[in-house]
């Protein structure tokens, strides 16, 4: 995604938010629009909570907009193109990656006076870990109520350990029992560990020695922080000696599933696949991330927003609880891809299953993980960071060299904010 059409998407909202109305009346009373991202399933389980709300409101019409999303960058452009038309949304779904960019350009109201008036919405804010409620906040200000979470974990393959005698790890192994590990597990076109060039799967390594691409502010770029330095280099070790198969161009969830790679971090999204090719509690398990200069992992999630521009804040309210209710998040989760934001619900095996055996090790990994870095600027982070990464594993550029490319990039674009 280039530069310009972010800066563009976002002028266009700055532009039009002021002169956009989020809702209209229809010939039978009033009118609502949702904006949702994600898959058929994901669409078809949020329209179900639209259709209990129209059916309690018949005099209210809800109309929603769902979106796949590549970049991030591509929902501000479409709901920008939502306002332009005289269609802004009244309610929207965001995932914490966009977050900061839907708050610095006030698309989204603070919930907090609604929260505390609402006994509902008090209750259900009581349950969130404060982990999971801060990646849709701003210190104290809530913009949104998380439906589901994702996280990663270590899955590793029992039946491969076993083979070359090494013990499962423990949830306090550290970067040097994993390299050992997975070095001994590399034999016989087995790699032992795939290594995902993706930006969100790449987060826990960098959150495991005590530093992430920005810093606390959300603003500072730390690309070429040494720690980051060390962790990049770490991983480019595991490329060089060929512990992992070529991270740009291999599907490591496919390859742990033909028990091709003995370990792969993942969150919950992967085991529906690899229960339907056939893998149970016999031959993997998951573990808690290895540490190096601390201890964590990263999350990112999806949460119900309320648009700045609402012409119709108690009915899109209504509408927001119907979509973060127990019944919501528990729909949500049955269809097996996230985990659900309430506690009681993410550790119910009922909703969760029993694959693999540590299945509660999710929630765990939630509960001392780190929102995923993702400041005003960053579909630009985004593509800069995965350039330079691309750039190094295929030695085309030295660890520094790329990084320090990249930071300078990340400056300018700071600077900016």
């Amino acid at each position: 995604m280039k530069k310009g059409i972010l800066v563009l998407a976002l002028s266009l909202v700055m532009i039009f938010s002021v002169f956009a109305s989020g809702s209209s009346e229809s010939s039978s009373g009033q009118s609502l629009t949702v904006l949702n991202w994600g898959n058929v399933a994901e669409e078809t389980l949020a329209q179900a909570s639209i259709d209990e709300f129209m059916a309690e409101n018949p005099d209210v019409t809800v109309e929603q907009t769902c979106v796949p999303v590549v970049e991030w960058t591509d929902y501000i452009t479409r709901w920008s193109t939502m306002i332009t038309s005289g269609n802004a949304p009244d309610v929207v779904c965001i995932a914490f990656e966009c977050s900061q960019m839907a708050q610095a350009n006030d698309l989204v109201m603070p919930l907090n006076d609604i929260i505390e008036s609402d006994p509902e919405l008090s209750a259900l804010v009581q349950e969130y870990t404060p982990a999971i409620l801060s990646g849709i906040s701003d210190g104290d200000t809530i913009y949104g109520l998380p439906t589901g979470t994702q996280t990663m974990v270590m899955y590793y393959n029992k039946e491969m350990f076993d083979a070359a005698g090494l013990e499962y790890p423990t949830d306090d192994w550290t970067w040097d029992d994993f390299y050992e590990a997975a070095k001994a597990l590399t034999k016989d076109g087995v790699y032992g560990f795939g290594l995902s060039n993706s930006y969100f799967q790449l987060v826990p390594w960098w959150i495991s020695n005590g530093t992430n691409l920005v810093a606390d502010d959300n603003i500072t770029p730390t690309v070429n922080d040494p720690k980051m330095i060390e962790a990049v280099t770490f991983l480019n070790k595991l490329v060089d000696e060929g512990i992992t198969p070529d991270p740009i161009s291999s599907d490591v969830y496919t390859m742990f599933s033909q028990k091709k790679v003995a370990m792969v971090g993942a969150g919950r999204w992967c085991l529906p696949a690899w229960i339907e090719a056939g893998m149970n509690n016999d031959n993997f398990d998951s573990v808690q991330w290895p540490q190096n200069n601390g201890k964590g992992t990263v999350y990112g999630g999806s949460a119900w927003c309320i648009s700045s521009s609402t012409d119709n804040l108690d009915l899109a309210t209504e509408l927001l609880k119907k979509f973060v209710s127990r019944e919501a998040i528990t729909a949500l989760a049955a269809d097996g891809q996230q985990v659900p934001a309430l506690k009681s619900l993410a550790l119910d095996p009922e909703i969760m299953g029993t694959t693999p055996d540590n299945i509660d090790g999710l929630w765990e990994a939630v509960s001392t993980a780190t929102v995923c870095p993702a400041p005003v600027y960053y579909g630009d982070l985004n593509v800069a960071f995965m350039n330079a990464l691309e750039q190094i594993f295929t030695n085309q550029m030295s660890v520094e060299d790329a990084l320090n490319q990249t930071q300078a990039q990340m400056e300018a674009l700071a600077a900016s904010v």
